[in-house]
Formats: structure tokens, C-alpha cells, sequence
């Protein structure tokens, strides 16, 4: 019987150690690991090294050497080889070939190789191909379970592991979009965190509205009047005569010979921002006949896509290489009716946002239209809309429908995808991590990238996502409120998005996520971040709906009234008020108020104004709410709230502090 016992106990650890044979990579917190790169190595190897040395060590505290491969002691000695090594290429499992910004990783005989399509340049520039460190923050998110939910340290979710035990595989991988691009342009740890999203834009490729670019900061408006668009018997900016030859043809021009296009493979042809619109006889004849031109938004497809079609067109026959590129937005957003087949160097950059898709006829609107573009044969780029201004830096989180349509949109054909953003992590956090794991494989299992967002949260996790979850739920339920997802009726609806009820019952869990982490600094800071756009949310929907009630009662405020209205077109010297706004204010007449209310109502907003900017500048340093776009509005003078606020006040004699 003891031998019996002997002989398993034996087996037993022949088991066992056949296991660690077995498995390829161990490392532990008692044994060196050493990493080695090239001896000439490309900036993006170096930095591939750095960044897998750093995280090694804060997971498993163990101990790491980075040596160049020439002063290894023998070609086999390293750990790890990162980049394009010597050694690497003597491998069985080596490809020297790559789709953009593909990498592979590969644990094979105790040894850890990580290698990809990179470039010169900086590491951290979104235009640098950087496959290796992608492959490096790849096996860190796969293999060691880091994340990084947020840009700065308070964002890094770094498990502690004691030992790590990696059998032998290999991992090929590439992004699935050409460009993946969350446009934030704030904070100076955003790049560092785009980068471990697997976020780039490496094709020279520009969609932007172009004419202030190529016209009106040339003086070509001036020197050519007569490109300009005809309004009401005037030529006048924003936009221009696409139906005229002569600025087609110069259009052309610029797209082969301006100074800015160098080195790009899309270049943009997209017309001005806004509205404006050419009335000339040549622009109507290119309408689908019976245009409704006093509508908010006409339908203007035919006339402008007929001015790219035939910039591509020229484009092609001087050079074939050259793609061009617009939007698809607003009154050009439909396909036209007189175009068949577009030029197979045109790209269009199709505006919508999948926050819309949570009114069910948004959503087959935008799929019916993805269809009837593809067929007429044209090359699409997504150009989203995840944390817009519109939102305000409330919590509009629509996880369900990215889920839902990322997988779709791949499999109708898009290219490519970016979209505008907010440094507003406290409130967009969960769209803004998702969309990126999403944008590098739109088929990615989307409940685990969120199981592991809310993993960051340690002991709180369940309550962040119940949290995020009342939120998004308040959303669906409360769709049928949003007048329109154009800027007057969605900013006129966010007291009916998140009613009372919602705030106070994502503050009941934000509570218990609060205590759930107390005496955990890490998890504290990353529930504190979340509080304070709650605090935001809280203060900003009570804003907006006395707002309402002040701007209805005569007080002008940009886009609360009609008084409003009248104020923001004698900001901007419009002629006329946009049809677009008279329909609305003719739905939403004036509320006169007795002077009292409205004296205390202005009161109230003076102090959630000030409330809201001590929010927006009292951060702590973490990437909650943005301060960008206000910061823009002060600078700009566009939507005066406060100012405005603050200005009443002073009529009645009250002084605001």
C-alpha cells in the first residue's frame, strides 16, 4: 500500500512538471526576465519593449533587463524578443508579412516573440504604423489581464499575478478598419491611451469641410465671387455653387496640387459646415424635381454628389492614385437619384451616430440608406458621433445599440470608422472603451470588453454597471421624448431623458459603489471619477429645464426661446432666422412668467451655472468632464448661458457672484 501511495505520488509530479514543460513562458516575481529588441531599432520597437518591461514588473513584480540582441550572451538568451530580432526570423512560425498594422505574437520554446508592420516616426503618433506595440499591449490585455478604461494611472487596471504560466501559441492579428480614431483633443495622457486601444489614423486620408481651405482662405471667394453660393439675390459664404465649372475644375486643382493634400490618399472635397445653400438656376436643375427647399433640411444629394462624382472623375484621368473624399451629411447625407455608379476613387464619409438607433426608425432609416450607397458602388468611412456636443457631457450611453451595430455596419462594407468625442470619461467612459475594442474587430465578443470594463472597479463593479445601466435604460424608455436628435429638440429634452427618478436612482447605487471601495485608494479614485459626473449630471438636467422655463418666458437664451433665437441670428448677422428654428419656436411658444418666478428662477441658474463651472475646473486631475467645449463656447461667444444669466440679473438690480 505505501509503494502504491509512493508510485502516485510520484506520477503526480511527473504530471505537474510535464505541465510547466508543456506550458512555454512562466514568469515570476524571483526571476529576472529579460527583454531584447533589435540593435537599430525602429522608435516603435523601443517603446514595444519599454511598455512590456514597465507592465511586467507592476504585475508580477518581477525584476526586467532590456538588452539590445548583439549583447545577449547567446542569440537564445532573452525572454522576450520584440520587434523585427535576428533571432525571431529564425523561427518556424516567422512571417515577414503583414496587413496594416498586423503583429504577431507567439510564445514557442519557453520564449515570448511579439513583431508587426511598423514604421518610423513616433511611437505614440496616431500616423505611425505601430504593429509591434499593439501586439505588446495585446498580450498585456489578453494574457496578463491589464486594461485601461481611462487615459492617466487612475485608468490603468493592472491584476497583481504572482507567477504567470503561458503554453506555446501563436496569434496573428490586424485591425479590421484602416483608420479607428476616437476624437478627443484633450488631456495629455490621450495618446498614450489611444495607443492601447489599438487606435490609429495611418492612411493620409481627410474628409473636413474643405472650402475654407481651398477658397476662402486663398481669397479665391473674393477674387471669384461668383463661385459663391446665390442667397436671396446675393452671393454669400458659407457655401459655393457646386454646379459652377469653373470652381469644379479648380476644386480639382487644389486636390492635386494644394500643399496640404501632399502625401495624402484621400483628400477631402467636402463643402462648408452649416446651412446656406446655392439658389441659382444651374444648383436647381440638378434637384430632384419637386424639392421641398422650405423644409429645415432639403434633400440637395443630386447636386452635390454630381460635383464630387465629377472631381473624381477628373482627379482620375491626371492621377489614378488619388482617392477623394466628403461627407455625406446633412441636406447631401441620402444617395442620389441621378448617379448609377460613382467613380471607384470616391469615398464617402457617412455621418450618423448609433446614440439615434435607440428610436427604432433611425436606425432602419440609416441601414436602408448604408445599402443604397453601397450598391451604387461607393467606398464608405463611418463618421460617428460617440460624446458630441449635443450630449452636453451628460450620460448618453447606448452600449446596446454599438453592440448591435458595429457587427452590422462591418458586414455592409465600411472601411473605416472615427467619430467625435469628449474628454468626458466620467459620463461616455463605457462607449468610448467599447467602440474601440470595436473598431479593431467589429465581431469581438462585445459582453466581454464591457465584463471587463467594469471589472476595473474592483468590489464596485456590479454597482458602476447597475450605475451606467440606469442611465441607458432611462434612454430607451424615455426615446419617445426626444422631439429630434437635431441640437434644439435634443437639448429641450434632456429633463424628460433622465427625469428625477433616473438621477436619483443612479445616485443609489453610485452610493454603494462609493462604499464598497472605502480604504482601496485605487478603486476610490476610479468611483471618485465616476461621482463627479454624476454631480455633473445632477446639476446640468436641473440647468437645462429652469433654462427652458426662462428662455419660454422671454429671456434670450440661445436655444431655450424664441427671444433666443433672435439673439443667436443677430449673433451671427443672419438675415433671416432658419426655417429649421421658426418651426420649432412655432411648437414651443413663449410662457410668460409673474416677475417673482422668474427672478427665482434666474437665481437658481446663477447658482447651478456657477455649480457646473466649479464642476468642469475642479477635477482633480481626472478625465471626467471636458472642459473644451466650454471653454469654446466662452471663447467664441456662442451659447451665452451664464453670461446671459448673469446679465438679467443685472437688469433687475441684482448683482451676480
Amino acid at each position: 500500500m505505501r509503494m502504491k501511495t509512493i508510485l502516485f505520488a510520484f506520477c503526480n509530479l511527473m504530471i505537474i512538471q510535464q505541465a510547466y514543460a508543456d506550458s512555454d513562458l512562466l514568469m515570476t516575481s524571483d526571476k529576472p526576465f529579460v527583454i531584447s529588441y533589435p540593435d537599430t531599432p525602429l522608435p516603435v520597437e523601443k517603446t514595444a519593449a519599454e511598455e512590456l518591461s514597465k507592465y511586467i514588473n507592476l504585475s508580477t513584480g518581477a525584476r526586467t533587463e532590456i538588452i539590445n540582441e548583439s549583447k545577449l550572451q547567446k542569440k537564445d538568451a532573452a525572454d522576450a524578443y520584440i520587434g523585427q530580432c535576428n533571432y525571431t526570423k529564425g523561427q518556424d512560425f516567422y512571417v515577414n508579412k503583414f496587413k496594416q498594422e498586423g503583429f504577431n505574437i507567439a510564445v514557442n520554446n519557453g520564449r515570448l516573440f511579439i513583431y508587426g508592420d511598423d514604421s518610423k516616426g513616433d511611437a505614440f503618433s496616431q500616423s505611425t504604423r505601430t504593429g509591434t506595440l499593439f501586439g505588446v499591449y495585446d498580450f498585456l490585455e489578453k494574457e496578463l489581464g491589464i486594461a485601461w478604461i481611462w487615459p492617466g494611472k487612475s485608468g490603468e487596471d493592472v491584476p497583481a499575478v504572482k507567477e504567470l504560466h503561458i503554453k506555446s501559441f501563436s496569434r496573428i492579428d490586424f485591425p479590421k478598419y484602416c483608420i479607428r480614431s476616437v476624437m478627443i483633443n484633450e488631456g495629455a495622457e490621450l495618446k498614450y491611451w489611444l495607443k492601447k486601444m489599438k487606435l490609429s489614423w495611418v492612411p493620409g486620408a481627410w474628409f473636413g469641410h474643405s472650402w475654407d481651405s481651398y477658397v476662402f482662405k486663398t481669397g479665391m471667394d473674393k477674387e471669384h465671387p461668383e463661385w459663391l453660393a446665390l442667397r436671396n439675390g446675393e452671393r454669400r459664404k458659407p457655401h459655393c455653387c457646386t454646379a459652377n465649372k469653373e470652381f469644379r475644375d479648380y476644386m480639382v486643382d487644389r486636390c492635386l496640387n494644394s500643399p496640404g493634400n501632399k502625401g495624402k490618399s484621400i483628400v477631402s472635397i467636402s463643402p462648408s459646415d452649416g446651412y446656406g445653400f446655392c439658389e441659382c438656376e444651374k444648383c436647381h436643375a440638378l434637384d430632384p424635381q419637386g424639392t421641398d427647399y422650405k423644409t429645415s433640411i432639403p434633400n440637395l444629394s443630386n447636386r452635390h454628389w454630381d460635383y464630387a462624382n465629377y472631381i473624381a472623375r477628373e482627379v482620375k484621368k491626371k492621377n489614378p492614385d488619388l482617392n477623394i473624399g466628403m461627407f455625406a451629411y446633412t441636406a447631401y447625407a441620402k444617395p442620389p437619384t441621378n448617379i448609377d455608379k460613382f467613380e471607384d476613387n470616391l469615398y464617402i464619409s457617412f455621418t450618423f451616430s448609433a446614440g439615434y438607433f435607440v428610436k427604432p426608425e433611425m436606425k432602419e432609416d440609416i441601414y436602408k440608406r448604408i445599402d443604397e450607397w453601397k450598391s451604387k458602388g461607393i467606398k464608405i468611412v463611418g463618421r460617428e458621433y460617440w460624446g458630441m456636443h449635443y450630449w452636453l457631457e451628460l450620460p448618453y450611453v447606448f452600449t446596446a445599440q454599438i453592440k448591435d451595430s458595429m457587427p452590422y455596419l462591418y458586414k455592409r462594407g465600411l472601411v473605416a470608422m472615427y467619430g467625435e468625442a469628449h474628454s468626458n470619461f466620467a459620463t461616455q467612459g463605457p462607449v468610448y472603451y467599447l467602440v474601440a475594442h470595436m473598431m479593431w474587430d467589429p465581431e469581438t465578443n462585445a459582453d466581454k470588453v464591457m465584463e471587463r470594463y467594469y471589472k476595473a472597479f474592483g468590489p464596485a463593479s456590479e454597482y458602476i454597471r447597475n450605475y451606467y445601466d440606469t442611465f441607458e435604460k432611462a434612454i430607451i424608455e424615455n426615446q419617445g421624448k426626444i422631439e429630434s436628435f437635431a441640437y434644439l429638440g435634443l437639448i429641450n429634452s434632456w429633463p424628460e431623458i433622465f427625469p428625477e427618478k433616473t438621477i436619483a436612482k443612479a445616485g443609489e447605487f453610485l452610493k454603494k459603489a462609493e462604499d464598497a471601495v472605502k480604504g482601496n485608494p485605487v478603486y476610490e479614485e476610479r468611483v471618485k471619477c465616476i461621482g463627479i459626473g454624476y454631480e455633473y449630471t445632477k446639476v446640468m438636467i436641473e440647468l437645462l429645464a429652469v433654462y427652458r422655463k426662462l428662455g419660454r418666458a422671454g429671456v434670450p437664451l440661445w436655444c431655450f426661446g424664441y427671444q433666443g433665437a433672435l439673439a443667436e441670428a443677430s449673433h451671427y448677422k443672419l438675415a433671416e432666422m432658419p426655417e429649421a428654428w421658426k418651426e420649432f419656436w412655432s411648437k414651443h411658444p413663449d410662457e410668460p412668467l409673474d416677475k417673482s418666478e422668474k427672478i427665482k428662477l434666474l437665481k437658481r441658474a446663477l447658482e447651478l451655472g456657477n455649480a457646473r463651472e466649479k464642476i468642469i475646473y475642479g477635477q482633480d486631475g481626472l478625465p471626467a468632464i471636458s472642459k473644451g467645449m466650454y471653454e469654446y463656447t466662452l471663447k467664441t461667444g456662442m451659447r451665452p448661458w451664464h453670461r446671459t444669466v448673469k446679465e438679467e440679473l443685472a437688469k433687475e438690480g441684482i448683482k451676480a457672484e
